[in-house]
């Protein structure tokens, strides 16, 4: 039970796309110069425009329209509205995820760093199904991809920032090194997710609880979880995911093994 579509952009572009947690952006424009244009009728001296004029007249208005959302960010593939979107999606895991049961679920301690293990699962979800909306450079899916990871680290370090406040350095030192794990669980998780349960098992082993759990059933229990995530995620479509996000996560109370 594989993400289908995500899981095929993915295994055919994976031997060229290295995930990566920090990337450099260029910011959107922020104001653009709207130039309005007036137009005149003199063919039709009696106010009557045949229908051919109205016809053309309305091609015209209907491209000037287009141009004008294009320029200010309100078309569906622009990158202010994937850009928006991203952040979206990003809060849909920041506010709508039970953390608290997942640490009480899976014996977490109430840390920054369980805290932040959960939200990498979660996030890692969220990428896969991005890259099957474009894994190239240029292509939506991997713009989307970047500024979603983009979202995750603000958020990661204006709460390291508050929690070390006394310490900034330390704090930098941390978040370093969670940047270096982030990129090595999204590789394992990818190869596990294109894999067989055992081996996502072992990724989420070794990540997720750090190498230190020996009750298989909430291994199981996991792995059922991130399948079935993945699968809500798959049947998503474009505009559901895209252009009006509705993430609907399951309650982890409600998956069993």
């Amino acid at each position: 039970m594989l993400c289908t579509r995500a899981v095929s952009r993915l295994a055919s572009g994976i031997g060229r796309t290295q995930w990566a947690a920090q990337y450099t952006y260029k910011e959107v424009a922020a104001g653009f110069l709207l130039q309005s244009q007036s137009y005149t009728s003199s063919s039709a001296p009696t106010g009557v425009v045949d229908s051919a004029d109205k016809s053309k007249s309305a091609a015209t208005d209907g491209g000037i329209l287009k141009r004008v959302l294009n320029k200010v960010g309100f078309a569906p593939n622009t990158k202010a509205r994937l850009k928006v979107a991203s952040h979206l999606l990003y809060e849909s895991v920041a506010d709508k995820i039970n953390y608290v049961a997942f640490f009480r679920d899976f014996n977490l301690p109430n840390t920054f760093n369980s805290w932040f293990l959960v939200t990498e699962l979660h996030v890692w979800l969220l990428l896969m199904r991005s890259m099957a909306e474009g894994s190239e450079t240029g292509e939506d899916g991997r713009f989307l991809r970047n500024c979603i990871v983009e979202a995750m680290w603000g958020d990661v370090n204006t709460r390291a920032k508050k929690l070390g406040a006394n310490n900034p350095s330390r704090t930098r030192q941390q978040i370093e090194t969670l940047s270096e794990q982030f990129q090595a669980a999204l590789i394992a998780y990818d190869e596990g997710i294109m894999s067989d349960d055992r081996v996502l098992a072992c990724a989420l082993w070794r990540r997720f609880f750090e190498m230190n759990c020996t009750d298989y059933t909430q291994i199981e229990r996991l792995v059922k979880y991130v399948r079935k995530q993945a699968l809500m995620l798959d049947s998503l479509t474009r505009d559901q995911f895209i252009t009006k996000p509705k993430v609907a996560w399951h309650d982890l109370d409600k998956c069993k093994v």
